[in-house]
């Protein structure tokens, strides 16, 4: 009988300037967060750019790519533009096999 490991809660840091993002970024962890809802950062204003930093993200599934375009467009309509940093190794094949090479800003891929 396969062990069946248990994902990670997805922990959301908020920093000066940046959204740290950590455990599993999968289906599963994003239904149980009280708020799908791009926090608010302190002196975030229009024109400005928002790092999240995916670098403690152990896993992530379409539900993870999905949740990351949604924090991007409810930045978009706040007139911020969003960098990741330090992303999964899976977000590289997901991203060209969705054709978002040109709608997301990676560093790091």
């Amino acid at each position: 009988m396969a062990e069946q490991v248990s994902s990670e809660p997805i922990g959301v840091v908020v920093e000066p300037g940046k959204i740290l993002l950590r455990g599993d970024l999968v289906r599963e962890q994003i239904e149980r967060l009280e708020s799908l809802a791009l926090p608010v950062l302190d002196g975030q204003i229009p024109g400005t750019r928002l790092e999240v930093a995916l670098g403690q993200v152990r896993s992530l599934d379409t539900a993870g790519v999905a949740f990351l375009l949604s924090w991007q467009s409810l930045a978009a309509a706040r007139s911020v533009s969003v960098r990741y940093t330090h992303p999964p190794k899976a977000l590289r094949p997901m991203m060209m096999v969705y054709g978002l090479n040109e709608l997301m800003t990676v560093d790091g891929l």
